[in-house]
């Protein structure tokens, strides 16, 4: 009986050194845990590698735009008074 107590321990013993080394090889092998670890460039990703920061977009003007925009609301607007002041002026004449 005592014989079979030993061998379970030492079973016991076995499996719990090999998971621990396991454990050991998986967090060594990581190649950050945090943002300090990786360079300035760089983040850590959720998979613990140093992963580049993406490329900064190129900066554009909405200014042509809104231009274009305010001179087409002008237009409109003084085909607007214009079509009124026909009308008004269609009116006083009747």
């Amino acid at each position: 009986m005592a014989d079979n107590w030993k061998t379970f321990g030492i079973t016991i013993i076995i499996i719990i050194s090999i998971i621990s080394l396991i454990l050991t090889f998986a967090y060594l092998s990581r190649e950050c845990n945090t943002n300090l670890d990786c360079s300035n460039n760089e983040y850590c990703a959720y998979n613990n590698k140093c992963i580049p920061f993406p490329a900064e977009k190129e900066e554009y003007s909405l200014l042509p735009s809104s231009i274009l925009i305010g001179i087409s609301i002008i237009i409109s607007a003084l085909i607007l008074r214009k079509n009124y002041n026909i009308r008004l002026n269609k009116n006083q004449e009747r």
